[in-house]
């Protein structure tokens, strides 16, 4: 997620991207270290009772951490288990050229 930070929170956030972290089922106190330790300042969402992020976007319940790319018109651009920052900032750059 520090990646996510920097490459795409950072680098895009005053042209309107946003950066949205879903953390499943971990209390309070866990995100706030998570942040502490990470220095991320996106928004950070709790998943209470994981009834959202091992499900989301593909319905698999794979239980790792997934990055998910909406577009402008909210449709899933792309998903993927692992965060590659030059195809998803390539993502971003397309949908900002869409204006």
């Amino acid at each position: 997620m520090p990646d996510l930070n920097e490459s795409i929170h950072e680098e895009y956030a005053d042209q309107g991207v946003r950066v949205i972290g879903l953390h499943p089922g971990e209390n309070q106190a866990a995100l706030n270290d998570f942040v502490a330790q990470t220095g991320v300042e996106f928004e950070l969402i709790r998943d209470e009772g994981t009834r959202n992020a091992f499900n989301w976007a593909d319905g698999t319940g794979y239980p790792y951490p997934r990055d998910v790319v909406v577009g402008k018109d909210l449709t899933i651009l792309s998903v993927r288990n692992s965060f590659n920052a030059e195809e998803v900032e390539a993502l971003v750059r397309e949908q900002l050229e869409l204006d």
